[in-house]
């Protein structure tokens, strides 16, 4: 546990009993851009999606079913980002992560399907796009704090969580700094290191900060 792969999650999941971890919380390639949509520097667009995209029209393909199965034979909960691009069951809770951007190029909101039984969710945090980010890992990264909201929404004390396709690590960032056992797996190598050298950067900082009086109180 606690731990980030480079393997196919496919071959990761395999390895664990049904319904060993309480949540998933994943986002898997929707499968929409294409190899052109990264290159060139002339567009606002094309330059944002350029940061890091590395073999994009290699890894930007949607999943099959055999990964949901797979998905939910490990996992007893799911929320899986892009789910109105997936063939998934109706759901109650869905959850939109409103960007609060102003360019009418780029979507507004992002879709995240739940397999909750709770009322639909909104989270609001701005994106900004003009500037890259030093510390961009991936040319669709989320926030660490998506991910801390998703966790304090859906996730109880003691829940083990896997990210079967972790890109940045923003994910496993939020579960080591509230104290969720976690398993993520990034079959891009590149992606991995990096995302490998921000988490456990993150978990040093996070480390020191407790050991230093500042965790709990």
């Amino acid at each position: 546990m606690n731990r980030l792969y480079n393997m196919d999650c496919m071959e990761g999941m395999a390895q664990f009993p049904d319904k060993y971890f309480d949540l998933a919380i994943v986002d898997p390639p929707y499968g929409i851009q294409t190899e052109h949509a990264f290159v060139g520097a002339g567009k606002l667009k094309n330059r944002t999606l350029n940061i890091n995209g590395k073999d994009v029209g290699k890894w930007d393909v949607a999943p099959s079913s055999k990964y949901f199965a797979e998905l939910f034979r490990t996992s007893k909960n799911s929320i899986i980002w892009g789910g109105n691009y997936f063939n998934l069951p109706p759901t109650r809770c869905f959850v939109v992560w409103d960007k609060a951007q102003p360019f009418e190029n780029f979507s507004a909101c992002e879709f995240a399907w739940t397999s909750f039984n709770y009322p639909s969710k909104v989270y609001k945090e701005q994106v900004t796009l003009s500037v890259p980010s030093r510390d961009r890992i991936h040319p669709t990264q989320k926030s660490v704090k998506l991910y801390q909201w998703l966790l304090a929404k859906f996730a109880r004390p003691g829940d083990k969580i896997i990210d079967t396709h972790a890109g940045s690590a923003a994910s496993l960032v939020a579960c080591h700094g509230a104290k969720y056992d976690y398993v993520g797996f990034e079959i891009n190598s590149d992606y991995y290191n990096a995302a490998l050298e921000r988490l456990e950067k993150a978990k040093a900082q996070l480390d020191l900060f407790n050991d230093n009086g500042g965790g709990d109180a």
